[in-house]
């Protein structure tokens, strides 16, 4: 890896475009302008990585000034503009000052402005103020982060003298003396964290002390909110390495921090005011076991059972990876509850909604896989010794909706942290899938009902209601059985076999 970025052809024009752009602005008002693209792009390009994250800083204006001269200078030489986005800042979501976001001959551009931070003691905003290149480079997270690439001289600039070195060797560092990093802004921690596991870098020593301090595992609790904390996790949830990000999570006692435990931590089934003993604590070594077995599972390449789930499942698919790490993360939570104001909730499906602040539908997604899984479990072993009821089956896959896949997968990777051997494992939810499969149960869970509630009703002299519920139920288990059976044949089981005992 050189010091020196090789441009594609894209990106040389949009470069030399950039580049007149200053030029004009130089005429026009006899100051030197600078322009410089910042921070992830020149690190991955420096990698042999392509990357779409241009972000092109300048010293002199701000960067929705610099956008409008873009913006201005292209439409005068006859080039496809695109609105200018002006971007405030919401120091809430880490955006500490306002950026402006164009397209530039294809390509999505974002521009800031260099710029120095002052922090005060008890937050983690900063007085934000236009700065050198140097100062820009400090008060970034890590060193490989901080580097620039000068569109004049075509040159990369290490304003902290550490950057060009630290990705040569694979390290990660802060640029500035680290205990005061992070207690400044404590999401560098996490971000730390995110970063070395995704390219699989060292942590530098002092780094890793500071890390391991209690006031600025503190500090990440206290200054930091859930919103930021969930969008590191779920950056480390679906990167390339999140058996390394659980693990240095593990390494650096930030469990419990990063995944808060809802209130009122207890049991599956108990009672509001039955919380767990103190010393039930969620145990962070299941998290990483979990993790490691439901990519054993996944495999690099697909499985045998990941190929033979449905297509429609897209088993092998980065959406089902990311919900499998994120239920393996959480697996201290199965089987647990909080309270949820006057009522229990699944443990993991709080955490995931109120610590980490994640979608509904992941929340509720993370707890399903906890609930389906031994249930998918008992049921991949009775396929693999016989035959079993397809009412049984279909149940199930009603029951679990579009995630029983998910479910079967969390299943197998929970046999093998039990100890079972991988072939076995396989070959018993194997048995399951196929099982599925062969009897058409797949998409059980969209099943209709040959005869509906208000037709079953009036069948059993009563109105729609409450009460005809379980007999739904038992019409589609009527249906499960019966394959071919027929809404005459329905409606003649209903008279026939519910009818006499019913009492509405």
């Amino acid at each position: 890896m050189l010091a020196d970025i090789e441009l594609t052809p894209a990106e040389h024009e949009l470069c030399a475009l950039l580049v007149r752009v200053a030029d004009h602005v130089e005429q026009a008002q006899q100051q030197a302008l600078t322009l410089r693209i910042a921070g992830g792009w020149v690190r991955d390009k420096l990698l042999g990585q392509q990357s779409h994250d241009l972000d092109v800083a300048v010293d002199r204006m701000s960067g929705y000034e610099l956008a409008q001269h873009v913006h201005a200078y292209m439409g005068a030489h006859g080039l496809a503009t695109h609105a200018v986005a002006r971007i405030s800042e919401n120091p809430a979501r880490s955006k500490h000052l306002e950026t402006a976001t164009t397209r530039v001959l294809g390509q999505l551009v974002d521009f800031v402005h260099l710029r120095s931070e002052t922090y005060v003691d008890g937050t983690r905003i900063p007085r934000v103020a236009f700065g050198t290149p140097a100062e820009d480079a400090r008060r970034r997270d890590i060193t490989i982060n901080a580097l620039f690439y000068n569109l004049r001289t075509r040159r990369v600039e290490d304003f902290t003298g550490r950057g060009l070195d630290d990705l040569r060797a694979g390290v990660v560092r802060t640029p500035m003396e680290p205990a005061q990093t992070f207690a400044d802004d404590p999401l560098r921690v996490l971000r730390v964290l995110r970063f070395a596991s995704r390219f699989g870098y060292e942590i530098e020593a002092r780094t890793a002390a500071a890390l391991a301090l209690p006031e600025i595992r503190d500090a990440l609790a206290a200054k930091i909110s859930r919103e930021r904390v969930g969008v590191e996790v779920d950056k480390m949830a679906a990167g390339a390495r999140p058996l390394m990000s659980i693990e240095l999570v593990r390494r650096f006692g930030l469990y419990d921090t990063v995944f808060a435990p809802p209130a009122q931590l207890g049991r599956d089934g108990a009672d509001a005011g039955e919380p767990d003993e103190p010393a039930a604590e969620p145990d962070v070594t299941c998290a990483v076991e979990m993790t490691q077995c439901v990519l054993r599972i996944l495999g690099s390449e697909p499985t045998e059972l990941v190929a033979r789930v449905p297509p429609q499942f897209a088993a092998g698919s980065a959406r089902m990876r990311r919900l499998l790490v994120l239920a393996a993360y959480l697996a201290p939570y199965a089987g647990r509850t909080g309270a949820d104001r006057k009522r229990r909730a699944p443990a993991a499906l709080l955490v995931v909604r109120d610590a980490l602040k994640l979608p509904a539908s992941d929340a509720a997604a993370v707890a399903a896989v906890h609930a389906l899984a031994p249930r998918v479990a008992a049921m991949a072993a009775a396929c693999r010794v016989g035959a079993v009821p397809r009412d049984a089956l279909g149940r199930l896959v009603r029951d679990a909706g579009e995630r029983w896949p998910a479910a079967a997968l969390y299943a197998a990777a929970a046999a093998l942290r039990a100890g079972s051997a991988h072939c076995d494992v396989e070959q018993t939810h194997l048995a399951f899938v196929d099982a599925v499969c062969a009897a058409g149960l797949a998409e059980a869970y969209a099943f209709k009902h040959l005869v509906n509630g208000r037709d079953a009703a009036a069948l059993l002299g009563c109105r729609p209601g409450p009460a005809i519920k379980p007999v739904l139920d038992r019409v589609m288990d009527w249906q499960l059985r019966n394959p071919a059976g027929s809404e005459r044949e329905c409606r003649e089981f209903i008279l026939a076999e519910i009818a006499p005992g019913f009492r509405p």
